[in-house]
Parts: structure tokens; C-alpha cells; sequence
């Protein structure tokens, strides 16, 4: 079994590359779309709903999680699979994948990217700019904790096939 983790800061395209490297046949689970990762209480570990209205202090209490089981279940259903999304618990799953590719991009692009989602996470206000902050250091934080960065300022179709190319298998 071959596991790996697409992620990267919100906007970069981990869900669009996804949608397509299933269209292409592959195994791929979404964090969001298919439901893999929840919001936690940090202080008790209660799951807890997204509120419409999300400051600082909700999201220093909260914590959005991939359980570790879920990443094993996945794994131990054999196959090449890809999980695409980005947690706050990657210091408890990232281990449990034989690679990690993290997708980047400019902030410039980042920003129009997140603008045209309009209403989504991450599209206006102080989500915004939270978002543009992490942005300016995933790349370099995940590359110390060995992910392979992909160039995802190309086409979708382009930037599956570049991490393909990454995986050694196109």
C-alpha cells in the first residue's frame, strides 16, 4: 500500500487535484468533502460544529482533526491512495503516509484563489489574512518535516501530472 498525503495551505487546489486524479482512476479521500476531519474542543476533546462566526479565540480553542484510525483504516485498505486536505493534527498523522506532497503556490495567486470562493472558508475578513499568514511559512514548514513541494500555479490536469511525476509513477 502506497499512502499519500496531498496537503498544503487552503486555496492551493488540494481538492481540484484530487477530483482529478479520481477522474484518472485513483483512490482519493477528501478531509472536507468526504467528511474525514471534524472540528475538536481542544480542551476536552468533544467534537464540535463550525459556527458561521470564527474569531481568534475559536480557533485557538478549536482544532480541526483527521483521526489517526481514519488514516489507518484508509491504509489498511491496500492500493496507491491519496488523502488531500490540511489538519491541525498533522504532528499525529503524518507519520502514517509514505509521502507527503505539499501543493504551493504565490500569495498573490493564493489570494485570487481564495477571494473567488466566495463565502468559503478562508474567502474574506480575518480568515483571509489567517490564512495568507500560514501561507507565508507552510512551504518551508513542510518541507522540514520532508514533504516534496509541487508547483501548483498550472493547470489542474498539469499539476496532477506533476505530482505523479513526484510519486515516480507517470
Amino acid at each position: 500500500m502506497r499512502l499519500v498525503y496531498l496537503t498544503g495551505s487552503s486555496g492551493v487546489g488540494k481538492t481540484a487535484v484530487g477530483e482529478e486524479l479520481r477522474r484518472r482512476g485513483y483512490a482519493v479521500y477528501d478531509v472536507d468533502a468526504d467528511g474525514l476531519a471534524r472540528w475538536f474542543e481542544n480542551g476536552t476533546g468533544v467534537e464540535v460544529r463550525m459556527p458561521s462566526y470564527r474569531d481568534d479565540a475559536w480557533f485557538a480553542e478549536n482544532t480541526y482533526r483527521l483521526p489517526v484510525e481514519t488514516v489507518r483504516r484508509i491504509a489498511d485498505a491496500g492500493g496507491l491512495a491519496f488523502i488531500c486536505g490540511t489538519v491541525g493534527n498533522d504532528n499525529e498523522i503524518w507519520d502514517l503516509f509514505d509521502t507527503v506532497i505539499s501543493l504551493s503556490v504565490d500569495a498573490a495567486t493564493l489570494r485570487r484563489r481564495l477571494v473567488g470562493r466566495r463565502g468559503a472558508f478562508g474567502s474574506s475578513g480575518p480568515e483571509l489574512e489567517r490564512v495568507l499568514a500560514w501561507h507565508a511559512q507552510v512551504d518551508a514548514d513542510n518541507s522540514r518535516y520532508g514533504a516534496l513541494l509541487v508547483d501548483a500555479n498550472a493547470s489542474i490536469p498539469e499539476v496532477a501530472d506533476h505530482v505523479l511525476d513526484a510519486l515516480g509513477i507517470r
